[in-house]
């Protein structure tokens, strides 16, 4: 690192040599993984195995090893209340997130290319799946000590909360999460999340360039980069007051005329109806919030709503429009917009 770097340049410098670690774990245990007899694979990995998890152990003490020079650049810009503290960082290697051992762990990319195989699955391509799993959960391995030593260095020195730093390029759901923290809360993070932790003081301000909360981040960006990160109808729902967090969250939810098992890559509508014109009446919907713990749910049922018993919950019978449907119903008229966002629990 660079002395006199910014807060958000400290922090993404951080993470850069995080990831550098943790690909280099991957591409190790890769190669070793490509040393297995496909053929016994449950005896080959007994000498592979081991070696994979030497190599993850020694990258998760590297990443470790790290933490002791960004928390030194973290106190130049938030200082801390408690000076000293050194990390056992021998102490980082060799487990998971959840305190169980690496090889062990790691034995699951072998019963995943070994169920597939049962499954009918070619064994080369299994074999592959097998590797892909594997190069997610190394990373993950590396990644996930490397934070626990950031969290444990910071918490001796008095740090008691974080702001989440917002990588370029963060997807929407990381978004929605900005602003600070207590340490106590889990940090919330996707597979390869590029998000990162600055401590700061529970009672201290968020330092100058970061985002206290998802407004303010969105706030922050382009008309391009809200409608690139947020869609095009969610960033204006959110410019016109929507809760940038229940823009996002409805897509969650979203449900739509497409297999059960195919992934969601681009919204398609649900018929709802059939037009006077015998053609199909369609729309974009989704069933967040729409149970009675959500907040859109308890208004229908306030307002007399039906309802109908979903598993443990009851679940409002009013269908629950996308922002992508209102923004297109209000056809550019801003009162009506702000009508609809509110009536479908965007706004308050």
């Amino acid at each position: 690192m660079v002395w006199g770097m910014l807060p958000n340049e400290v922090a993404q410098a951080h993470r850069a040599a995080r990831v550098r670690v943790a690909e280099r774990v991957t591409r190790q245990s890769l190669a070793l993984w490509r040393g297995m007899d496909l053929a016994e694979l449950d005896r080959s990995w007994e000498t592979v195995g081991p070696r994979i998890g030497a190599v993850v152990s020694a990258g998760q003490v590297a990443a470790a090893r790290q933490t002791a020079a960004y928390l030194r650049e973290v106190a130049r810009i938030t200082p801390p209340r408690f000076d000293g503290g050194r990390l056992a960082v021998e102490s980082f290697g060799g487990v998971t997130l959840a305190g169980r051992e690496v090889v062990p762990e790691a034995f699951n990319a072998v019963v995943e290319t070994k169920t597939l195989i049962g499954q009918g699955v070619q064994s080369e391509q299994a074999f592959m799946r097998g590797a892909m799993s594997l190069s997610v959960m190394v990373g993950t391995f590396v990644a996930d000590m490397g934070r626990q030593a950031d969290m444990t260095l910071a918490t001796v020195k008095g740090y008691t909360a974080y702001v989440r730093i917002l990588s370029p390029g963060a997807c929407s759901r990381c978004a929605i999460l900005a602003g600070k923290e207590e340490y106590s809360r889990p940090f919330l993070r996707h597979p390869r999340c590029r998000c990162q932790s600055w401590p700061v003081q529970s009672d201290g301000s968020v330092p100058e360039g970061m985002s206290d909360s998802p407004s303010g981040y969105f706030d922050g960006l382009s008309k391009v980069e809200q409608d690139r990160r947020f869609t095009k109808a969610g960033a204006e729902a959110i410019r016109n007051g929507a809760d940038p967090a229940k823009v996002v969250n409805a897509r969650r939810g979203y449900f739509g005329s497409k297999p059960a098992d195919v992934p969601v890559r681009r919204l398609r509508p649900v018929q709802i109806g059939v037009k006077p014109d015998g053609t199909p009446l369609t729309v974009f919907a989704t069933s967040e919030g729409t149970t009675a713990r959500g907040a859109f749910a308890r208004s229908e049922l306030r307002a007399g709503s039906d309802a109908v018993r979903d598993g443990r919950y009851r679940r409002t019978t009013t269908l629950r429009l996308l922002p992508e449907q209102i923004v297109g119903m209000a056809g550019g008229n801003r009162e009506r917009l702000v009508e609809l966002l509110t009536r479908y629990g965007y706004l308050y």
